[in-house]
């Protein structure tokens, strides 16, 4: 009989430290009581250009050369099935809605295009001349034209604008 009492003692001692091992021993809980975490997100919409500025040049225009066109990208990424519009503001420089670039004393007419034809003008959101497309949740490229007219006695130096672009959606 000692020797069922001895199995029966060493099956005990075995199963408690596998308990125990496990984690499952006894603790000393008092009690217990529960709750509940509610977890939540709001997933906003969002737009941004993929680029902090870009550039447009026209390079090096001879100053009889009457006219001279130049071509750039812009990125915008925008959630998908997002709308939105890009607008572009006239610049530091302009007259009006008569865009042009300054040498700090003399300026050169410029505008900018949706198309290659320079047919539909870019400009402010709210303006007709805004881009407006629906974001497909990867950057989309955004072509933009230039075309300015060099007066003949435009005085030769380098001549800058600075466009502001907002993205709105």
């Amino acid at each position: 009989m000692n020797t069922v009492r001895s199995k029966t003692t060493f099956k005990t001692i075995a199963l408690a430290a596998l308990c125990a091992a496990a984690g499952l021993a006894p603790s000393a809980i008092a009690g217990e009581a529960g709750a509940q975490l509610r977890v939540s997100v709001h997933i906003v919409a969002s737009c941004r250009f993929t680029v902090d500025s870009a550039a447009l040049s026209f390079g090096d225009v001879e100053q009889d050369a009457g006219s001279a066109n130049a071509q750039t990208e812009l990125g915008v990424l925008c959630s998908s099935k997002q709308p939105y519009a890009i607008g572009f503001d006239y610049g530091q420089h302009a007259d009006g809605a008569q865009r042009r670039m300054s040498d700090g004393s003399n300026g050169v007419a410029y505008q900018l295009y949706a198309d290659a034809s320079h047919r539909t003008p870019l400009g402010p959101v709210g303006s007709s001349g805004a881009v407006r497309g629906v974001g497909n949740g990867g950057e989309q490229r955004v072509p933009v034209y230039g075309k300015l007219d060099v007066d003949r006695d435009t005085p030769p130096g380098v001549y800058n604008d600075t466009v502001r672009l907002t993205v709105t959606w």
